[in-house]
């Protein structure tokens, strides 16, 4: 179980981030930040109004996580009382022949880009898809998103593929680099080495 781990760095003094495992009860919490990430940004999946809005099915999935497959991180400023300002989810399906990888989406609250959350954020879920013996961490990511896969880079992370006309956003057909990181060594694959 991944115990909160509060963070230092380019946040403000008073500020403490706080990362943890997304339990049931942070439900309501944790929909209402993805509702304003929604509403943030133009590079997220969905647009407003397409998420569900049942705390009750988002506690369920919450309480539905294992310690061995999906798992939801969120990132807090406790010293604030604001509620999580980031979050990231990594889906791992439940069939044998996948199970070694994970999906990512990650998101931060608009207050909160450029001041390490991000980075905190995919750090800590590398970590724990790590310690949950996954091989493979994968994601998509609009190929504008000039911040994201900066950090997905730098981060370790390779670009696989280009998915052309994948999204339409605004009227206009989006691009979508495949991205992947091998983060468990299996046979004569290395391990990916924090950067």
């Amino acid at each position: 179980m991944l115990e909160p781990t509060p963070s230092t760095g380019p946040l403000s003094a008073e500020a403490h981030l706080v990362i943890s495992q997304a339990v049931p009860e942070d439900g309501a919490a944790l929909l209402s930040l993805q509702h304003r990430l929604d509403r943030q940004s133009s590079f997220m999946l969905l647009e407003p109004g397409e998420r569900p809005s049942s705390v009750e099915e988002i506690r369920g999935r919450l309480a539905a996580q294992s310690s061995a497959g999906s798992f939801d991180l969120i990132a807090s400023l406790p010293r604030q009382h604001v509620g999580p300002v980031g979050w990231v989810s990594v889906e791992v399906a439940p069939y044998r022949r996948a199970a070694h990888v994970g999906h990512l989406v990650l998101g931060v609250d608009a207050a909160c880009t450029g001041q390490g959350v991000g980075r905190r954020l995919l750090k800590a879920a590398l970590d724990e898809c790590r310690r949950r013996r996954l091989r493979r961490v994968e994601l998509t990511v609009m190929v504008d998103n000039l911040r994201a896969v900066q950090l997905y880079l730098q981060c370790g992370f390779v670009v696989e593929g280009l998915r052309r006309t994948s999204l339409i956003r605004d009227g206009g057909s989006v691009d979508e680099y495949a991205m992947a990181q091998l983060v468990l060594s299996s046979g004569s694959e290395s391990a990916v080495v924090d950067k």
